[in-house]
């Protein structure tokens, strides 16, 4: 744990300190007990803060955290994680000051030591986002840009193409996503893309078709622990994420015979879409499922196509079954016998 500065804010007593998960009890206890109490750990369990502190994802993401103490203990604190195994991306968020001790800088300087330290270390591209015009304001003095609306992005050195990078055309690999991958799913869901998605288990969509003022909360319900599905994802040789297939039982959670699916891949890798399904019926099979379903709309022409070649049949439609974007879309119910 490191003390970078005091004096924060004009404010002798107010000092800016820095962690690495695993934070000790004191002050790890502290500062998960102002963020967990700003956001809620029930209605935003993404990142499921205490534990990350405690680093116990740590074999899969490297977590630092920031905050300032005031008064005895911390007023305002932040968080930046990225996956273990690769320093260039991250997401930076739980951004949160208590109203008492707001206007004096200490959001920014703390989201700022973490931006710096982020770059020392080899990080090129950080993502966010909010729906707060005055927190906007703050990222975008640190060098973050809409992309898109709701969600920010930063990149370094300026004037690189993240895309034609982080995305770059090559051979792609298949592996269960874990916890370590959250950045990289908000990358691939912030890309532009056709594809709605409607990955209902995971409260995910592509960012093309909704706003998300949340960076972290692109994906909800993903890690819960009484559920015994699986999530895949296909990787290119750079690393990235390019397509995504949560599969969730469905039915009695203790001897679950079906699943549901989503299926949600990257525009410049879409000839690998049917390599990832592949993959995600053999680990449904492999949990003794006999059927899987997915939602598809009539936009994700698509995706329909791909999964009717896979044997996935229409077993009904709902008319305006699904609001995404703030308006409602037609759904197809596509089942496929295991």
């Amino acid at each position: 744990m490191t003390e970078i500065e005091t004096g924060v804010g004009g404010l002798p007593e107010a000092r800016l300190r820095v962690a690495t998960a695993p934070i000790p009890e004191d002050p790890g206890a502290r500062v998960g007990w102002l963020l967990e109490g700003a956001f809620g750990a029930d209605e935003k369990p993404d990142i499921y803060v205490t534990p990350t502190i405690k680093a116990m994802d740590g074999d899969v993401s490297a977590n630092e955290f920031a905050w300032v103490e005031a008064g005895g203990r911390p007023v305002s604190a932040c968080w930046l994680g990225r996956p273990a195994d690769e320093p260039r991306i991250g997401t930076l968020g739980e951004v949160y000051t208590d109203p008492k001790w707001r206007r004096r800088g200490f959001a920014h300087r703390a989201c700022a030591a973490l931006v710096e330290r982020f770059d020392a270390g080899g990080g090129r591209w950080l993502f966010l986002a909010t729906g707060a015009a005055d927190a906007a304001r703050i990222y975008r003095s640190l060098g973050f840009e809409p992309y898109p609306e709701g969600l920010m992005r930063r990149v370094r050195p300026t004037g690189v193409d993240f895309e034609s990078q982080w995305f770059r055309s090559s051979a792609v690999t298949v592996r269960p996503i874990h916890r370590g991958d959250l950045v990289r799913l908000v990358a691939l869901y912030s890309a532009p893309n056709p594809w709605v998605s409607i990955a209902w288990m995971d409260g995910i969509y592509s960012a093309s078709h909704v706003t998300h003022n949340r960076c972290n909360s692109l994906i909800k319900h993903t890690w819960l622990a009484t559920r015994t599905g699986a999530w895949l994802g296909v990787f290119n040789a750079e690393g990235a994420l390019v397509g995504a297939a949560p599969l969730e039982p469905s039915g009695n959670e203790r001897d679950p015979v079906e699943g549901r699916l989503d299926l949600f891949v990257h525009p410049g890798f879409a000839a690998d879409a049917g390599t990832l399904l592949g993959a995600a019926l053999d680990a449904a099979r492999a949990r003794g499922w006999r059927w899987l379903t997915a939602q598809v709309t009539d936009e994700d022409a698509e995706k329909a196509a791909l999964l009717e070649a896979a044997n996935f049949r229409e077993i009904a439609r709902q008319p305006a079954g699904v609001r995404v974007g703030g308006r409602l879309r037609d759904v197809r119910l596509l089942r496929a016998a295991l």
